[in-house]
């Protein structure tokens, strides 16, 4: 349940969702030590792995993470520097709730039932937050949440406070999707070369849990979509092609079932059904530099003309324009970007402070940047402003090793759970990569705990799943 309410206030990118979250894992947290400590219950199946086959490959991940929260903690001491404690204390408390959600699936994902309904889960929450956001976009309302002002019909935005983030936010679970998908494909089923068997292999897929699971990977393309997202529609692109080809050339077991999830994806999800939602519109955006809606600049032409005429009387009977979302270019993007070249410059290693990027920025912010920047609009450039080159460091040694362990999983010997977890965890980190370029949706509180969640599942695979003997390829 908590997957799926964390994306609905916003995100939890406020201060009390974020506390709820934090509160509630480290209370399921210890909850599940106190059972552990005085349950007496034993692990009903012995041929399922009760601990994280793993090993100190997992400590090693969990112990970076906390080593980044101690980092930030340690910003607010004496000996450390911030120029925001107070947003620092929110990043230690961010921090915390990512540890426990970390440690608190590596204690009970314990088995593959275990990780298949976590999958589950995060792909039905992906796919309650894609149905909101198409019913908000097909409404054309207006109206506000939690302080934000929200113009639906023109990108979808869910219960996000921006499209990106929602987009992103589809990206994990997606992945999460298409994990299970392969999973559920990589079993080897009858030899399809006589005409009954394929048919009965069809009939078969369309009445099994994989056709369901197909449908709602569908859903989540839709709204992925309609958000617009330049570089979230790319990096899914990206993403998919890149998984489908690795696994082409890396597991043959796995290498049909895949091409065939992947070419249903571009065919049908993106050709089909973007023609339909306006996938242009999305390719228009790409190409697109200048920014100011039609509406804006005929307004303010209209006003111009006005007050040359002289004819402010017959200006003041018009109906106000209303105020429509105003999208940013790429060069506005990028102008944040430059302008921390120079807080980078100064503090290199500690930073500013972690959460401090917006206290900090005003001083290095030039005259031409003249929209308001929260963020700086690239984890990357954020990450290393608020905490440094050390910072960075830790987070980064994360993904990386994460990102070995992917491609550790994905082999042959592996059991066809495995290799599907492997691929559909190595494309949201992928995804993660991607996207953190040129957005700021690790900032994001719902975002960042969808990816240590599926950091997380990458860790509680077992080091050892090889088939039984029996089960072994002649």
């Amino acid at each position: 349940m908590s997957l799926v309410w964390l994306p609905l206030p916003l995100g939890s990118n406020r201060q009390w969702p974020m506390a709820l979250y934090v509160a509630l894992v480290w209370v399921l947290l210890a909850l599940t030590g106190l059972l552990r400590l005085f349950g007496s219950e034993r692990p009903p199946d012995r041929t399922a792995p009760v601990r994280t086959g793993s090993g100190w490959g997992a400590h090693l991940a969990l112990s970076l993470l906390v080593l980044f929260t101690a980092w930030c903690a340690f910003q607010l001491s004496p000996w450390g520097y911030t120029e925001a404690p107070h947003d620092t204390r929110l990043m230690v408390l961010r921090s915390l709730g990512y540890v426990g959600m970390f440690w608190l699936v590596l204690l009970l994902v314990t088995s593959d039932r275990r990780r298949t309904a976590l999958l589950s889960g995060m792909m039905i929450a992906g796919v309650v937050q894609a149905m909101i956001a198409i019913v908000l976009y097909s409404s054309d309302g207006r109206y506000t949440l939690m302080d934000e002002s929200f113009v639906q019909g023109l990108r979808a935005t869910g219960t996000f406070a921006g499209p990106d983030a929602l987009a992103n936010y589809l990206l994990f679970t997606l992945s999460a999707g298409v994990a299970v998908m392969l999973s559920q494909m990589g079993t080897p089923g009858p030899h399809p070369s006589r005409r009954r068997r394929r048919l009965h292999g069809a009939l078969e897929f369309m009445l099994s849990t994989k056709m369901v699971v197909r449908l709602m990977l569908i859903i989540m393309v839709i709204a992925l979509v309609l958000t617009r997202s330049r570089l979230g529609n790319g990096a899914f692109f990206v993403a998919l092609m890149l998984m489908t080809l690795w696994i082409v050339g890396r597991s043959p077991q796995l290498r049909r079932p895949a091409a065939i999830l992947a070419a249903s994806l571009l065919v049908i999800d993106l050709i089909v059904i973007g023609q339909w939602i306006g996938l242009s519109k999305v390719i228009e955006r790409m190409h697109a530099t200048e920014l100011a809606l039609q509406a804006e600049q005929e307004a303010a032409a209209s006003a111009v003309a006005a007050g040359m005429a002289g004819s402010a009387a017959s200006a003041a009977q018009k109906p106000p324009v209303a105020p429509q979302y105003r999208e940013e270019s790429l060069q506005e993007r990028i102008r944040p970007l430059r302008d921390a070249m120079a807080m980078i410059e100064e503090r290199p290693w500690t930073g500013f402070g972690a959460g401090a990027f917006y206290s900090a920025f005003t001083r290095y912010k030039v005259e031409s940047t003249k929209l308001f920047y929260d963020h700086a609009h690239s984890d990357y450039v954020e990450i290393v402003t608020d905490t440094g080159l050390i910072g960075l460091s830790l987070l980064g040694a994360l993904m990386l090793l994460s990102a070995g362990r992917t491609v550790q999983l994905m082999k042959d010997r592996q059991g066809p759970h495995v290799r599907g977890v492997a691929a559909g965890c190595g494309m949201g980190i992928v995804c993660a990569l991607l996207h953190a370029t040129l957005d700021l949706n690790l900032q994001i509180n719902a975002n960042a705990a969808m990816l240590t969640v599926l950091l997380a599942v990458v860790w509680s695979v077992p080091g050892r799943h090889a088939p039984e003997p029996s089960q072994r390829p002649r």
